[in-house]
């Protein structure tokens, strides 16, 4: 047990640097759910006491040998995140949006496997990342090799997982029968509630592209609502963007003098979406606000960098525009070789 406290004193695992690196975290895994255009409901994270870690070393297997013979460094669940989305579609997005962003040791979807067995509940699906040494997210270069395990659910599962934990681990419901038929019963409402939710979701987006649904008067200023009906009619076959992000690219395209129903509408049936989409490679389909981004600064170039790299609160968003318009430029440069 010596060994372990003595682990636990070590600077770099004591609670205050673990909660700085899980803000930062944090923080990196928000701005990429933003760059990205992935709607999310909240992204949270705790970080494990002293006490529960030092616990955690002294375990050991049914040979007797420890479990965790790594020390701190080899235990993945210091830091804990959960990012909580509206529709289940969105997870496997998110999943690969993160797994880009950090390293990923492990990816496993314990709902996918729970429910293929037979079972009920929302384990979620559990990612473990690490920050990567070689080019680490701006906001995370002091934490290179921290390890940290996320979860990703729709904000049904999380309601339904975290009132489950409360009974059954706080409470002292036991395995009392009642209560884990009606458990049984509210998981199965819940999985059809989350299906109807994409079907709404689906629905939504092709009545939209449709027209079926009345659209603004087009010369109307631009505001968050507009401008996401002018983005599902432009691009139907992109996910729609958490709504805080149809209030940012309005003012990213005032700063570009578009500022109309009208103009942005006129703006984005000009431009090829599709071509952008190869240069990019997307390795999912990305929200519709991140296409829009994507698809002025390939048009704008550096006066679009100028324009809009203080537009928000992302201080880090001059270096990733540039970064993109490299990428941009490259993979055009690429194709016109072969």
């Amino acid at each position: 047990m010596k060994d372990a406290e003595m682990a636990v004193e070590d600077k770099r695992f004591q609670e205050q640097a673990l909660g700085d690196a899980a803000q930062a975290i944090r923080n990196t895994i928000v701005g990429r759910l933003h760059d990205d255009g992935l709607n999310h409901h909240d992204v949270q994270f705790r970080v494990k006491a002293p006490a529960s870690a030092a616990e955690k070393l002294t375990r050991r297997d049914h040979d007797g040998l420890l479990k965790y013979p790594g020390g701190l460094e080899r235990l993945d669940d210091l830091i804990g995140v959960r990012v909580i989305l509206f529709v289940e579609s969105d997870i496997d997005a998110v999943a690969i949006a993160l797994s880009n962003q950090f390293t990923c040791l492990d990816d496993e979807d314990k709902t996918a496997m729970m429910r293929k067995n037979g079972g009920i509940g929302y384990a979620g699906r559990h990612l473990t990342l690490e920050v990567p040494a070689h080019n680490p997210p701006t906001n995370c270069r002091d934490y290179a090799g921290y390890r940290f395990e996320v979860q990703i659910r729709t904000v049904l599962q999380h309601a339904w997982a975290e009132f489950e934990h409360d009974i059954r681990f706080k409470g002292s419901s036991g395995d009392n029968a009642e209560i884990s038929r009606a458990f049984t019963m509210a998981s199965t409402l819940i999985e059809l509630a989350d299906q109807q939710f994409v079907n709404i979701a689906d629905t939504l987006k092709r009545l939209q592209s449709e027209g079926a649904i009345v659209p603004v008067p087009e010369t109307q200023m631009l505001d968050a609502g507009s401008l996401q009906t002018v983005l599902n009619r432009a691009f139907p076959q992109y996910r729609s963007s958490k709504e805080n992000q149809y209030d940012w690219m309005v003012d990213v395209l005032a700063a570009n003098g578009i500022g109309t129903v009208s103009a942005a509408e006129e703006w984005f049936k000009s431009i090829d979406a599709r071509k952008v989409a190869k240069l990019m490679a997307y390795r999912f389909n990305p929200g519709q606000v991140r296409i829009a981004d994507d698809l002025l600064l390939q048009s704008f170039g550096e006066s679009y960098v100028d324009a809009t790299k203080s537009v928000g609160s992302d201080r880090n968003r001059e270096s990733k525009l540039l970064s993109r318009l490299r990428r941009l430029r490259d993979e055009l440069d690429g194709q016109r070789d072969d």
